[in-house]
């Protein structure tokens, strides 16, 4: 069963280090500010969800699952989870995504729409009315 949590103070430092076995050539910056999440599965990480608050908008600065664990919902659960938590939200919610990237399907079915900014490309999910 998977767990979603925040990550604990005294975990960052752990929390960082899986997040850089998910991505390693990441820049892993992480405030005090920031929301972490990590989705555990018996007592073991298994994916994260990292949470920015920008004021005028949300960041999804980025959501990874373990390569074992990819295909297994993880990363649908670790999305559910912040929607449910972004659910009163009235700024848009912007996700990182590389352009080839086979989970944008997955985003988009959650109502994310693709945006291209120069050689970037961004997902961004807007208020719903």
């Amino acid at each position: 069963m998977i767990r979603v949590r925040a990550v604990k103070p005294s975990e960052i430092d752990d929390a960082k280090n899986f997040i850089r076995r998910i991505f390693p050539n990441a820049m892993v910056q992480i405030t005090e500010d920031d929301l972490l999440l990590l989705a555990e599965e018996m007592g073991q990480f298994v994916g994260f969800a990292h949470i920015i608050d920008e004021g005028e908008r949300v960041l999804i600065q980025g959501i990874g699952v373990t390569e074992s664990m990819r295909g297994q919902g993880v990363g649908t659960i670790l999305l559910e989870h912040i929607l449910h938590a972004l659910r009163d939200n009235d700024r848009p919610i912007f996700l990182k995504v590389k352009a080839l990237n086979p989970v944008i399907d997955l985003y988009c079915r959650y109502g994310f729409f693709l945006h291209r900014f120069g050689d970037s490309h961004m997902l961004v999910k807007k208020v719903d009315n």
